[in-house]
């Protein structure tokens, strides 16, 4: 671990995670001693390129910046720090023999390399890589190659975008394992670059840096000019001087690490029901899968995740739409929830962003639809937790706990129904919730992120720094009642 400090130096940044997401950036850091701050902004810079979308980079070091300048406000200093990033999976960077950028980022949802991907398939890519999808970097190049020709002369780098901040900073060209694997880049069985993959689609795999492991140093922050920074990253660099950069995750992996997921541990799974809801397991690398979840780099293992779309956001249109009354009063309709009548409990349909209310849901109290939106929202999640339960039928190591995180965990009724449903799904699994405290308690990529920076100094760190306490359980008539509810929706 890092040198001991004095309580005095208890404002000084340790060790930083930036989260670069579709929507903002944002920033946890953590002293020596424990204390912690999180900073956000918007995102800037979403654009388009040949009608698909993407993002102008010019705004990250001012960004980044502004993130910084608010954490020296509330008296933070950055003197001696270790820094990480967590990027949106999938962006990609294109980069001339000058270190300039050619072209805007493209993000994971341009989904446009439909032909590419079916070609690389026929090729038998998927045999090296795994599987291969439009949004991935590899199928999104050779889109973009056949977009604008001009591409395959001028471009001399081919990277993430956070492999583009890390090289900005520290001068150091790589490709972190852990965006590079999930965008068909690597092999699956050795995290090599997957040359011959490459050239078998004619895209020259000189393009792509050298490969390091994610959660490895790749060096210090360098007032030096390196090419393609501009005067806002000079001004950056020389706020940061001396920290260091460690190599940085996708951020489904940073999510994982976030929920406190330990890299050997197979027998847990973690439901986080945030903004979006994700599910995460760890399991071998060579495990077979069903095909159901979507898989990632852990480290040295994979990382199995299912995802809700919307979970937090679903219940946030509840409140706005139906109990505006409460908005700033989560806690009174968290109890409201959990003392309604389950009687009047109704299942809450929900596809694609949109819910479908029941005939008589006027007719219920405000209590009985906050507790029917919860118990719907964690129906959703339950019957994604019970396909992850099936993804590895050969892995010898059941789920044997559950781990609970997330703003919507803070409802005892939310727990009560992820005790009664899991309990479903095994009677003898163990349920916690996460007892984290503090502003990261629920920013799991930042804190993902952060953990990652910590890694060199301490493997352990996301095991040690994401405590977790027994999940509230329900009575045994109301464990039976929720029980009967989440069969009779589904379960």
């Amino acid at each position: 671990m890092a040198r001991k400090k004095s309580q005095s130096d208890a404002k000084q940044v340790a060790w930083g995670g930036f989260d670069l997401s579709t929507t903002g950036l944002a920033l946890g850091v953590r002293s020596a001693n424990g204390e912690e701050a999180y900073v956000q902004a918007k995102m800037r810079g979403a654009t388009t390129w040949r009608g698909q979308p993407a993002f102008e980079l010019a705004e990250t070091p001012r960004l980044i910046l502004m993130l910084l300048d608010e954490l020296a406000s509330r008296k933070w200093t950055f003197a001696d720090a270790t820094f990480s990033f967590a990027v949106r999976q999938h962006d990609m960077v294109l980069l001339d023999a000058a270190g300039e950028l050619l072209m805007p980022a493209l993000s994971w949802q341009c989904h446009a390399a439909a032909q590419e991907v079916q070609e690389l398939r026929r090729q038998g890519a998927e045999a090296v890589v795994g599987r291969v999808e439009e949004r991935f970097i590899l199928p999104k190049l050779l889109w973009a190659l056949r977009q604008e020709p001009r591409l395959r002369k001028t471009t001399a780098y081919v990277m993430t975008t956070g492999d583009w901040i890390a090289r900005l900073l520290t001068g150091k060209t790589r490709l972190s394992t852990s965006d590079a694997l999930s965008n068909g880049l690597l092999a699956q069985r050795n995290k090599r670059l997957a040359a011959e993959v490459m050239r078998k689609a004619k895209v020259d795999p000189a393009w792509f840096p050298p490969v390091i492991q994610s959660g490895r140093e790749i060096g210090a922050v360098t007032r030096r000019h390196v090419p393609g920074a501009d005067d806002a990253w000079m001004a950056l660099k020389e706020r940061l001087a001396g920290s260091r950069v460690v190599s940085g995750l996708g951020d489904n992996h940073a999510t994982g690490v976030g929920c406190g997921l330990a890299e050997d541990d197979f027998e847990t799974m973690v439901i986080s029901a945030g903004t979006s809801g994700t599910l995460n397991r760890v399991c071998p690398p060579h495990t077979p899968l069903a095909g159901n979840a979507a898989c990632f780099e852990y480290y040295r293992n994979r990382l199995l995740l299912m995802m809700l779309a919307d979970c937090c956001k679903w219940y946030d249109r509840f409140v706005s739409q139906h109990a505006a009354s409460y908005a700033g009063r989560l806690d009174d309709l968290n109890a409201a929830a959990l003392a309604a009548d389950l009687t009047g409990v109704r299942r809450v349909l929900h596809v694609a962003g949109k819910e479908t209310y029941p005939p008589d849901w006027e007719r219920l109290t405000v209590g009985q639809q906050a507790a029917s939106t919860q118990l719907s929202i964690m129906l959703e999640l339950l019957l994604r937790a019970r396909t992850m339960l099936a993804e590895t039928p050969a892995l010898k190591c059941p789920v044997s706990t559950f781990v609970l995180t997330g703003g919507l965990s803070q409802s005892t009724f939310f727990q009560q129904v992820f005790h009664a449903g899991t309990q479903l799904l095994n009677p003898r699994a163990k349920l916690l919730v996460s007892a984290r405290r503090g502003p990261l308690r629920y920013q799991t990529a930042a804190y993902g992120a952060l953990l990652n920076a910590m890694r060199p100094a301490d493997p352990r760190a996301a095991v040690k720094l994401c405590p977790t306490r027994v999940a509230a359980r329900p009575d045994a008539s109301t464990r039976r009642q929720l029980q009967y509810l989440l069969q009779a929706f589904g379960l």
